[in-house]
């Protein structure tokens, strides 16, 4: 017999219990009788004359199976009935402080999740200052709930909000000089130009290098396209000619517009109007300086 001990308020409760033990001797000549009864029947084969022996064989093994069956059912139910009360004694004492339990705990979460709150706000307040030490947002930063739980040091805190404020620094610097590469190689690009803006946006979901084939491959149809479009406009150009006031188409004889005369005055570096007069020859516009 084995004794164990509850504590419950300073007090001992003693449970004493006994190893369930059942006495099978006859377990040994039953195996081997059961054995010698059931040896090579796999093989066995019913046959017309074997058949009224067959069945009463049968019948026997059928007796003993049902013995055997219920007597284990018996012998298991009286073993098993104290275990059955004392399996429910116990879950009843359980029942009943484990609605005490669910009553406390539901008061003392308000109290615990006002202590999460306040050192949350705490917690904001200490991380913004590292964050201006990095020159991060705040928001930058991903917040770890285990953070606001009181068992968690500001040490910890600290120390994993620094190494997310170094990866956040590396990212911002390795962006802002992704930037710049865009933007230069952006003002190398002539006739014709292209503006850096959109592929600024790209790095939000593409390598520096992939943007860089992207302004690359950009720039290359854009030139592509606007030899097409000068190649029209000269072929449109050298299809209308000069009649008095009129162009007209020369293979139709189709008078496409008249001729207006206007008088501008330029200002601008001479770049900007070498740039301007030979856009102006290339359209077939005639022009003469003025006084």
């Amino acid at each position: 017999m084995k004794q164990e001990l509850i504590k419950f308020e300073n007090e001992d409760f003693p449970i004493s219990y006994t190893k369930a033990e059942i006495d099978f001797q006859g377990y040994p000549a039953l195996d081997a009788k059961v054995d010698a009864l059931t040896k090579d029947w796999d093989k066995y084969v019913v046959t017309a004359e074997s058949y009224p022996y067959d069945k009463k064989t049968r019948a026997e093994l059928n007796r003993i199976r049902r013995a055997l069956s219920e007597r284990r059912k018996v012998i298991v139910k009286e073993s098993s009935q104290q275990i059955t009360e004392f399996n429910t004694k116990v879950k009843g004492l359980d029942l009943k402080i484990k609605g005490v339990v669910d009553h406390l705990s539901e008061g003392l979460k308000t109290f615990d999740d006002q202590a999460r709150k306040e050192k949350h706000q705490q917690n904001l307040l200490r991380l913004g200052e590292l964050a201006k030490e990095y020159g991060v947002a705040l928001q930058e930063l991903d917040y770890q709930d285990k953070w606001d739980n009181k068992t968690t040091s500001w040490t910890i805190i600290e120390e994993d909000a620094r190494q997310q404020f170094e990866v956040i620094v590396e990212k911002q610097k390795a962006r802002k000089e992704a930037e710049q590469v865009i933007a230069n190689k952006a003002n190398e690009y002539t006739k014709p130009a292209m503006t850096a803006s959109p592929y600024l946006q790209m790095l939000d979901y593409k390598s520096l290098p992939d943007v860089l084939t992207q302004m690359d491959n950009d720039h290359e149809y854009l030139i592509k396209k606007a030899k097409q479009q000068e190649e029209n406009r000269k072929k449109a150009v050298e299809a209308l000619e000069q009649h008095g006031d009129k162009y007209v188409d020369a293979k139709t004889g189709e008078v496409i517009d008249k001729i207006h005369s206007v008088t501008l005055k330029l200002t601008g570096t001479k770049e900007q109007l070498t740039a301007l007069s030979n856009f102006i020859r290339d359209w077939g516009i005639s022009y003469e300086k003025v006084d």
